[in-house]
């Protein structure tokens, strides 16, 4: 009898854990390598530098960024190398975290129906989600991480196991991204009460070695600036009056938004991106208000809003970030899913209905993946066409990382980082101005364009179709 009830677990757990995989397999068949954008080179250039650190002994220097996703990019990169390791622990991460998500709700919610459809069409097809799950960014690893503090933090209230891997993911989450400290902190402090209640010290000594276990990368690494994360610039600028903004100048040029940030860090309840439903599920969450008192909605409730407050005093809105919080947010929503699906006319049409919305899903992935595709075609695009150009100094603005990424050897300068005003003849101008005109008007990157526009005749070698154009310097004017 016992396999039988374990082989639909089993299958149910298979598939959650699987489908991440697939859309990787399936999206690196059509060209796309997780690579997008400034981030992810990034990403892979300190990876790439970490692991040459344990080879000779360079050190890679100080980082902006936590460096554990790096550091395991980097070890697991001697088998598969370092960009397809980057992916792969992004991936591996989002299945760990579906099939988290659905071990916490059964064991929050034991002997409630619709537990697997609902996490596997919530969850595992979440087009941010899945998103995260298929870049070469550390999202997807701070968001298990996040999911198994949680889900230890449950099962230790419920069935008083192990307090330690609370603790222990806790700093894995932080070690990964800074911001998950203020998803984290309530159950800490509250599992930091337990300890003390039931008297287990030993768990806490435990949890305390391998967290300096684990924190041994960032000590390494990051020796020389350890307070480095306190320095970010958006943190200084932090303010209760962004909740009210939707439109900010930064270090990074003028954003304009739709909707004010507080409004905007409520998408994780209502977003198609998060989850259509949201927006019904959460009246049907208000109407049976009462369940919202139980501990772990509470503990939920508190640690979503924790981190939701935090991001809306930050000026500038981004989904990646908002994102890990989303999978409390599903747990928290998970009753409601359970009283719509009862209804005696959607019961009734539980399998189509339920085609229907993995293929709606399927639709928004498509329409918030289209961008990040495009993009990384392009950037492989423009690695072909300035290639037989290498050898000579190039300055560029957005994609120079991605050259750096691909492999291309220049001598890069970048446009954002500081004011040229000595070029030299035959330097090359890797740039797109329309591009930039309004979002960097005033910035560094514009005004190194206007400046060399200005100054000197300039020779178009190559064009792209998106409006990239790779220029010569001729001549002074």
């Amino acid at each position: 009898m016992k396999p039988s009830k374990l082989t639909p677990f089993f299958y149910k757990n298979l598939t959650v854990f699987s489908i991440p995989l697939l859309f990787v397999f399936i999206l690196r068949l059509v060209g796309f390598d997780g690579l997008y954008g400034q981030d992810s080179y990034e990403y892979l250039r300190y990876t790439n530098a970490i692991q040459a650190y344990f080879s000779n002994g360079v050190h890679p220097g100080n980082y902006f960024w936590p460096v554990l996703y790096p550091t395991l990019g980097s070890i697991v990169g001697f088998i598969f190398g370092t960009a397809l390791a980057l992916q792969l622990i992004s991936c591996l991460s989002f299945s760990v975290a579906c099939l988290y998500i659905l071990k916490a709700i059964r064991l929050l919610y034991p002997k409630a129906p619709f537990r697997f459809f609902y996490v596997l069409l919530f969850a595992t097809f979440c087009p941010f989600l899945l998103k995260m799950g298929i870049l070469v960014m550390s999202d997807a690893l701070a968001l298990v991480f996040v999911v198994l503090s949680f889900y230890f933090f449950f099962k230790s209230y419920q069935k008083n196991t192990s307090l330690a891997p609370i603790f222990i993911f806790a700093t894995c989450a932080l070690m990964t991204r800074y911001a998950s400290l203020f998803i984290t902190f309530p159950i800490i402090t509250y599992a930091l009460y337990l300890i003390w209640k039931r008297k287990k010290f030993t768990q806490f000594i435990i949890a305390s070695i391998v967290s300096m276990l684990v924190s041994i990368p960032f000590l390494t690494f990051q020796w020389g600036a350890l307070f480095e994360a306190t320095s970010n610039p958006f943190l200084k600028v932090w303010s209760v009056g962004n909740y009210f903004k939707m439109s900010f100048t930064t270090g990074d040029g003028t954003t304009s938004y739709t909707f004010p940030n507080l409004i905007y860090t409520l998408y994780v309840f209502f977003h198609p991106g998060f989850i259509f439903l949201g927006s019904v599920l959460s009246v049907i969450a208000l109407k049976n208000y009462k369940s919202l008192f139980s501990f772990h909605q509470k503990i939920l409730l508190t640690c979503s809003g924790l981190y939701i407050l935090f991001l809306a005093g930050i000026p500038f809105q981004n989904p990646r970030i908002l994102g890990l919080v989303f999978p409390l947010i599903l747990i928290f929503l998970f009753p409601s899913f359970v009283k719509l699906m009862q209804l005696k006319r959607i019961k009734r049409f539980y399998i189509p209905i339920g085609i229907a919305c993995v293929v709606l899903q399927l639709v928004f992935f498509t329409m918030t993946f289209k961008r990040i595709y495009e993009r990384t075609i392009v950037e492989k695009e423009l690695a072909t066409m300035i290639k037989t150009y290498e050898g000579n100094t190039l300055y560029s603005f957005d994609v120079d990382l991605a050259m750096q990424g691909r492999g291309l050897n220049f001598e890069y300068k970048n446009m954002f980082l500081e004011r040229y005003e000595n070029f030299q003849v035959n330097d090359l101008i890797l740039f797109d101005p329309a591009r930039y005109e309004v979002q960097w008007k005033d910035k560094t990157p514009m005004q190194n364009w206007e400046f060399i526009d200005q100054n000197y005749s300039l020779k178009i070698l190559e064009t792209h179709p998106e409006g990239w154009k790779l220029y010569q310097i001729q001549d002074k004017k």
